[in-house]
């Protein structure tokens, strides 16, 4: 509050003048003493009023406050300065843990931590004799977009080999994999890239797999393909690959070793040693416990970047048309859609000829028409399965049945 002592000493001559027009308070005299002594006490307490008012809200606290505030908290504010601390603070209070945003998971991925870390690759490290090597892929794990290498049944025993320049220690190996078969690769060591030692194998999976084992001392380490399923005969040959989009060699660390950064993105797969896919509905201090425990217990190593997957949810309206509507069990057969709905994960196909299954299983007729609304969208009839782009929930909204 702005407020001068002269104006607080008018104002009380004012409210005295207006009880006794005959008081006496010129400048001098003992009254106007008392008057102006009393002004500038109630003078200091506007401004403590002031001070106080400031240390309630971060935005105006000084430094001292905001520590103590940060303080009171539990908060690690060293070596802050004050600009910011404050913006640390407000952070805080506008991202709290229990808020089910994508900063929670971010906030959980960072706190987890492992001895171990990746060790720094470069694509001079890279050589072998699988299909399509791209050295300079192979050493960027977290870039998808580009294939280190591809293999198919045709290439066991061939191979990817990282020369680490001299002998370090270490624990495990992780490989990025793209794939339609099953297939399992042999993780080797040497001295002298002459003579290998199995030390174990890492099965491919979608999208990141690892293998640990005992710590051993090596220069080289190779990974070789092993096995892969054969093609039944009635798939096309564009199923007989695997694709690896990268590889990291893990070592052990003096310190805990944390994620460099962590992000939580709509519709992205993420890679490294977490993977979780989460809907929106499910948005908890529970999950983001769950984010930090996977990064902990999956390790072996604190991932460079955490990538959580949340995917967006797309409500499907339907307005089923049934002939002989009278014969339909309709009570059945909005169960079933339920049910179908309650079970499609994120990246499934929605494919409306199962509505028309239902329909019939309850009593309906083959020549049910299925017209499907997209997020509140104009009704049109739909034939073909609905593709989800991968990451996406759909949701049942809507059940119109005439």
């Amino acid at each position: 509050m702005s407020v001068t002592v002269d104006q607080i000493l008018q104002r009380m001559i004012v409210d005295a003048k207006n009880y006794n027009q005959t008081i006496k308070i010129s400048q001098g005299t003992e009254t106007y003493i008392r008057f102006a002594t009393a002004a500038s006490a109630i003078w200091g307490l506007y401004k403590q009023m002031d001070w106080t008012l400031d240390q309630i809200f971060p935005t105006t606290m000084n430094q001292e406050s905001l520590e103590q505030w940060a303080n009171d908290r539990g908060l690690d504010y060293s070596n802050l300065t004050a600009s910011e601390l404050l913006t640390f603070i407000l952070s805080y209070l506008r991202n709290p843990k229990s808020g089910g945003k994508p900063s929670d998971y971010e906030r959980w991925s960072l706190e987890a931590s492992s001895t171990g870390r990746a060790i720094g690759l470069e694509s001079s490290m890279i050589s072998g004799n699988m299909p399509d090597l791209n050295a300079a892929n192979a050493v960027k794990p977290h870039d998808r977009e580009n294939i280190a290498f591809t293999c198919g049944s045709s290439d066991t025993e061939k191979n990817v080999v990282i020369d680490l320049g001299d002998s370090k220690k270490i624990f495990g190996i992780g490989l990025g994999f793209i794939t339609n078969r099953p297939a399992a690769f042999g993780i080797y060591t040497s001295d002298d890239a002459q003579t290998w030692t199995k030390q174990g194998k890492v099965d491919a999976a979608y999208w990141w797999a690892i293998a640990t084992f005992d710590s051993v001392s090596t220069r080289y380490v190779k990974v070789e393909l092993e096995e892969i399923e054969a093609l039944e005969s009635w798939q096309t040959e564009s199923l007989n690959e695997v694709k690896c989009f990268g590889v990291e060699v893990y070592e052990s660390s003096e310190s805990n070793e944390v994620p460099a950064t962590a992000r939580c993105l709509d519709n992205h797969y993420g890679v490294g040693t977490v993977l979780m896919l989460i809907g929106p509905s499910t948005l908890s201090m529970r999950c983001c416990e769950a984010v930090r425990a996977k990064c902990e217990y999956e390790g072996p190593v604190a991932p460079r970047e955490i990538w959580v997957n949340v995917p967006v949810e797309i409500t499907l309206s339907l307005r089923v048309t049934v002939r002989k509507l009278q014969q339909l069990d309709e009570d059945g057969f909005r169960e079933d859609v339920n049910k179908y709905f309650a079970d499609l994960e994120p990246g499934d196909l929605f494919i409306p000829s199962q509505i028309v299954v239902y329909a019939i299983k309850n009593g309906g007729e083959n020549a049910t028409t299925i017209e499907v609304s997209k997020n509140g969208g104009e009704y049109q009839v739909e034939t073909d399965a609905i593709d989800s782009y991968s990451t996406e929930k759909f949701v049942l909204g809507d059940l119109v049945v005439q």
